[in-house]
C-alpha cells in the first residue's frame, strides 16, 4: 500500500456498502459515534460495532444509549443489537478496543451527569464473552475532575508499541457547540433545547475546551490523565491519536476553524506541541484514523463547510501531508458524519459511518495495489 496510482491506471479503491441499522426497519431512528474492532479469536474473524443510539430522532435526547452488535461476515449481515448501557441522561461517544491477550472486549463511553450536551464521566465497561454480557461500570475520568467540565472519549484507543493503552479524550464545557457550530451543521441543533441548570452556589464549570490523554500501564487497571491541548480561537475536540515512525504521538481534532488541527508529543503524551492546521479540511466534524504498515488512513469530510463528500485519504509522513484515495459518499446534499476505520485486511479496510436520517451503514474499502510516489 502506498500514495499514487495505481500500476494499471485504474481506480485506487473498489467500494462495496451494506447497513448496520436501517431506521425504516427499526424503533430506533438515531444513531452516531460508531466504534468498530476487528476480533481475531479461535481462527474466527469477527467485526463488532458499538453505537450511541435513540428512539427519538435527534442526538441528545435523555433515552440515548449504549448498543452493541456483532458480525461474522464482515459486516454483510448482524447480529441484532443489543442495548449495553442506559440511564437517567444520554450517554455518549461510545469506543471500543479488543484486547487478544486477554480475550476482552473494552468499552469506554461518556455519561452526562451535570449536563444534557455531550460529555460528563468517562467510564468503562468489559465484556469476556464477545457482548453477550458486560462488567459493571468503572469510573475512569470524573466531570468534577480537571476545572469541573463535562469529559468526551474521542475516538480507538492507541496501543502504542511500548504496550502503553492511550486514550484520546477532550474536556466540553456544557452547551459549548452553541459557541463552536457557527454556520456548520450540530446535530444538536435539531434537539429540543435541553439544560440542565446549576443549584445556586455551586462550582461553576470551566469554559476552556482541551483534550488529553487517559494513560494505561496496566492493560486498563488503572489510568492517568497527561498533557492538555487548547487552541485560543477555536475547539479541539473528538482527537484521534496514531504513534509516528520516532514513536511520537500524533494527535488530530475537529475543529471549528475550517481544517484539522494537529499536534505531537514526544515524551509519551506529557506535553504537546502547539496545535496547527494541517491541509486535511474539516466541517467541524469528527474524523477517524487507522496505521497500516506505517501508513496512516484518515477517514474524514472533505469540505470546510458540509459534512459531505466522505473521503480517504492516505499520509506516509506522520499526517504532516495527505493523498487522496477514494471518496466514499458524494453526494453534496448528503450528512455522512462520525465514521469509524479499521483494518480488515492487507488491503482492505472497513469504515462504519452515520447517514442522517437514514441508518448506520457500513463500507468495505478495498484498496488497488500501487506505485509509491
Amino acid at each position: 500500500m502506498g500514495a499514487g496510482s495505481s500500476k494499471d491506471g485504474g481506480p485506487l479503491a473498489e467500494l462495496t456498502f451494506s447497513w448496520v441499522l436501517k431506521y425504516a426497519e427499526s424503533a430506533l431512528k438515531y444513531a452516531s459515534s460508531s466504534s468498530l474492532v476487528v476480533i481475531d479469536q479461535a481462527g474466527a474473524k469477527l467485526l463488532a460495532v458499538a453505537y450511541q443510539a435513540a428512539e427519538a430522532a435527534h442526538e441528545g435526547d435523555r433515552g440515548q444509549h449504549l448498543r452493541f452488535a456483532l458480525s461474522r461476515d464482515g459486516g454483510s449481515s448482524w447480529s441484532e443489537s443489543k442495548c449495553v448501557m442506559w440511564g437517567a441522561a444520554p450517554l455518549w461517544s461510545p469506543t471500543l478496543h479488543y484486547d487478544a491477550g486477554s480475550g476482552r472486549l473494552f468499552l469506554f463511553y461518556s455519561e452526562s451527569r451535570k449536563s444534557l450536551s455531550p460529555g460528563g464521566d468517562v467510564k468503562l465497561i468489559t465484556s469476556s464473552d464477545l457482548g453477550e454480557s458486560w462488567s459493571a461500570p468503572v469510573l475512569v475520568y470524573s466531570h468534577e475532575a480537571d476545572d469541573e467540565v463535562p469529559k468526551v472519549c474521542g475516538s480507538r484507543m492507541l496501543v502504542a508499541k511500548d504496550g502503553t493503552w492511550y486514550l484520546p479524550v477532550h474536556r466540553e464545557p456544557a452547551e459549548s457547540w452553541h459557541t463552536f457550530s457557527g454556520s456548520t451543521f450540530h446535530p444538536l441543533s435539531e434537539a429540543p433545547e435541553q439544560q440542565l441548570a446549576a443549584p445556586p452556589n455551586s462550582a461553576p464549570q470551566s469554559m476552556t475546551t482541551a483534550a488529553c490523554v487517559l494513560a494505561s500501564t496496566d492493560q486498563g487497571a488503572s489510568w492517568a490523565v497527561r498533557g492538555e491541548v487548547e487552541d485560543a480561537k477555536t475547539w479541539l475536540v473528538n482527537p484521534v491519536l496514531e504513534e509516528g515512525s520516532k514513536g511520537q504521538l500524533v494527535m488530530l481534532f475537529r475543529t471549528a476553524a475550517g481544517k484539522t488541527y494537529l499536534s505531537s508529543s514526544t515524551d509519551k503524551g506529557k506535553t504537546w506541541s502547539r496545535p496547527t492546521s494541517t491541509y486535511l479540511p474539516n466541517p467541524n466534524s469528527p474524523l477517524s484514523t487507522v496505521t497500516i504498515d506505517s501508513q496512516v488512513l484518515c477517514v474524514f469530510n472533505n469540505s470546510q463547510t458540509a459534512r459531505a463528500p466522505l473521503a480517504l485519504a492516505l499520509s506516509v509522513n506522520d499526517c504532516k501531508s495527505w493523498e487522496p484515495l477514494a471518496i466514499i459518499e458524494e453526494d453534496p446534499k448528503g450528512n455522512f458524519a462520525c465514521p469509524s476505520i479499521v483494518e480488515w485486511t492487507d488491503d482492505t479496510v472497513k469504515v462504519a459511518y452515520t447517514v442522517w436520517g437514514t441508518g448506520l451503514k457500513l463500507a468495505t474499502v478495498k484498496l488497488a495495489t500501487v506505485d509509491s510516489t
